[in-house]
């Protein structure tokens, strides 16, 4: 159980106070994996690492009389001048481990973590996926009641995301899981239940669906308003509209293609092969998605991009009710020769072969 009591937190800039939350009381039950959601700056990572002790509440207090791991995915307490060896060997001897359990420890780590010399050089020079795997792998290595990750389930190419991700469901038998992540597909595979962040509120849901449902609703009225409200969008084709809709319209894609292309991607819109910014935003040379994972990573004819399959179905589960697909629905269609979806009118490409 993890109890958090008038909890306020706030960073000041300029004078001025950014709340992440604003006087919460919760109660989050034992034994239940968790999901966090909310928007780029809500302060999910911000409550990760107050649950996890490495930061505080400005006002009020969270409690548990559980133990729980450092987040995973942030990997902050290293220390640069040392060694990723000797980092380890610090944080054994903190967690109480003798001699005997030392050596096992540094070579599970060096094996999972995958990073070769860079073992034996210091964590100044390791870069940020670097020190996530290896923040990672040492998590791994001891028993906590949860097990906090911050986004590391998406560090590295394929075959280690597939490594991490069996390592930590073997874990979770044991543990349990605070997880945040972008993945809908990720959050429904390992989480029961959700909080979802926004405002500086904290909305607590027993099942992650219901979770992941808040949150794409919010930003559905968040991003319809922002498409309606916004400055000029130019492209660079030499056209310009007055908001994300009429850019969308126009090209015969989602708005969320173009949302997508201005806050993800640096403007670029891969399926249309153009750049998009904003009225007194600088334009930006042309750039490929992201993170691309060949042979998962989707793009559909209406231009909006997915990390994998199943989260392509959700999305249009979502949207489009009406078409009464399942969440199998784009993984059986990619199977076939010609990827398209007569249910949703939509084709379905593999971002890498399709740039």
């Amino acid at each position: 159980m993890i109890e958090l009591k008038n909890v306020t937190k706030y960073f000041k800039i300029d004078d001025e106070k950014k709340y992440i939350l604003k006087n919460v009381t919760l109660t989050i039950p034992s034994n239940v994996n968790l999901g966090i959601l909310g928007r780029n700056g809500a302060g999910k990572s911000t409550l990760l690492r107050m649950l996890g002790g490495i930061d505080f509440p400005t006002i009020g207090t969270i409690s548990s009389p559980n133990s729980f791991s450092w987040p995973m995915g942030l990997a902050g307490g290293f220390q640069g001048s040392m060694t990723g060896r000797q980092n380890v060997k610090f944080v054994c001897r903190i967690y109480g481990k003798r001699e005997a359990e030392l050596q096992a420890v540094i070579e599970q780590v060096q094996e999972f973590a995958e990073i070769g010399d860079y073992f034996d050089m210091p964590i100044k020079l390791y870069s940020s996926g670097m020190k996530s795997r290896l923040s990672f792998g040492l998590s791994l290595a001891f028993d906590f009641d949860y097990l906090i990750i911050d986004e590391t389930l998406s560090v590295g190419d394929e075959n280690f995301k597939q490594k991490a991700k069996d390592a930590l469901m073997k874990k979770i038998e044991h543990s349990n899981v605070l997880l945040v992540s972008h993945s809908m597909a990720d959050l429904r595979k390992i989480c029961h239940a959700g909080i979802f962040i926004n405002d500086g509120k904290i909305f607590y849901y027993e099942d992650i669906a219901d979770a992941i449902e808040a949150y794409h609703n919010i930003n559905s009225v968040q991003e319809n308003a922002s498409a309606s409200s916004s400055s000029a969008i130019y492209c660079s084709d030499g056209k310009c509209f007055d908001n994300i809709n009429d850019a969308a319209r126009f090209y015969k894609v989602r708005p969320m293609s173009i949302v997508q292309a201005l806050t993800q991607n640096s403007g670029s819109n891969v399926y249309l092969k153009k750049v998009f910014w904003r009225d007194g935003q600088n334009k930006l040379p042309f750039q490929n998605w992201q993170n691309v994972v060949a042979g998962e990573t989707i793009i559909s004819s209406d231009g909006v991009i997915f990390e994998n399959a199943q989260e392509a179905s959700f999305f249009y589960m979502e949207r489009i009710p009406k078409a009464n697909i399942d969440k199998m629905h784009v993984s059986e269609v990619m199977q076939h020769e010609n990827s398209f979806s007569k249910k949703l009118n939509v084709k379905f490409y593999y971002v890498s072969e399709y740039q």
